[in-house]
């Protein structure tokens, strides 16, 4: 009975932080007139696919269009499927639907361990997600419910570190599942993607300042949450604060919680004042205040272990 009634509780919370986010989502799509925002180039392409084209090369998207055509397709064909059951809505509405579900996942995988981690939705990667419809909650919501882990190859430069960190037998069999099925649709679909890629604007953490102290994970190496963030920080991002969600999948305490969202703030307004909107990137911000202080709590976390150990609880 205890077991259910906790299950309701988790149900309801989730629901709830799922259909603010959607709402929020909503009216800021609405007002600022931008389509789907980042869930349009996945909603396009599903349309595309539905209708028998290859999404890959769609002429309408290039660079010197008006966001957000301005660039091809850079998401892989599981993307597109994930984004098969919006693809009928209005573009607006399909992102709202997205982002509301992923952040009832994330919730509900979130309040597994109880509700102390949903601190993560008072973080600046959360609401930058919201604002651009990303994919980051729904892919760390893969860390947390092993059925939801093919969400990682949506995503691959985010999903990788998930996949090789997180995995599960259910997890990885559904991926596979969800890759096959791909291949079945869209044969060509790596090539095409891969055409696509060279185009991007992604830079790797690690080899932006100050990113290379990152490499002190290294001496972490068997913590889960150390490799976790080296491999991200090998892997090319958008250093634009949203796709740095699934490092507060490192925080354990509510303290760590609030430090590392504390200072994602702070990063964000430091960029805003010193950068402002019109630089796209913002590298030392994202490494200083988002990666570093997420290695920071590692090696507390293995400092407070290693005394755990050698003063024992009598009790």
């Amino acid at each position: 009975m205890a077991h259910q009634s906790t299950m309701r509780q988790r149900l309801v919370l989730s629901l709830i932080i799922g259909l603010l986010s959607g709402l929020l989502c909503y009216t800021r799509l609405r007002k600022e007139g931008l389509v789907a925002a980042d869930f349009t180039w996945a909603w396009r392409g599903a349309r595309l696919l539905l209708a028998g084209q290859n999404p890959y090369h769609d002429p309408t998207l290039a660079a010197g269009q008006p966001y957000p055509s301005d660039a091809p397709l850079y998401y892989p064909l599981p993307a597109l499927l994930f984004a098969l059951p919006f693809s009928p809505f209005p573009p607006e509405l399909a992102g709202a639907l997205f982002f509301g579900l992923s952040a009832s996942l994330l919730a509900f995988g979130l309040t597994q361990a109880g509700n102390l981690n949903l601190l993560v939705f008072f973080s600046a990667s959360f609401w930058l997600a919201l604002g651009w419809v990303q994919w980051s909650p729904l892919v760390m919501a893969g860390a947390l419910l092993p059925t939801l882990l093919p969400a990682a190859l949506a995503k691959p430069n985010l999903g990788l570190p998930l996949l090789l960190t997180y995995p599960s037998r259910k997890g990885l069999f559904a991926s596979l599942i969800l890759l096959l099925l791909s291949f079945a649709i869209l044969p060509t679909w790596v090539q095409d993607w891969l055409g696509n890629l060279g185009q991007n604007r992604h830079a790797l953490p690690l080899l932006q300042f100050p990113g290379p102290l990152l490499l002190l994970a290294l001496l972490r190496w068997r913590d889960r949450k150390a490799r976790l963030l080296l491999l991200l920080a090998l892997l090319p991002q958008r250093l634009i604060f949203y796709d740095q969600l699934l490092l507060w999948l490192i925080p354990q305490t509510k303290g760590e919680h609030l430090f590392l969202s504390l200072l994602s703030w702070l990063g964000f307004f430091g960029w805003l004042h010193f950068s402002g909107p019109t630089v796209a990137f913002a590298p030392p911000w994202v490494v200083t205040f988002f990666y570093l202080p997420a290695l920071a709590l590692i090696f507390w976390q293995g400092r407070a272990e290693s005394r755990a150990k050698l003063c024992p609880s009598p009790f």
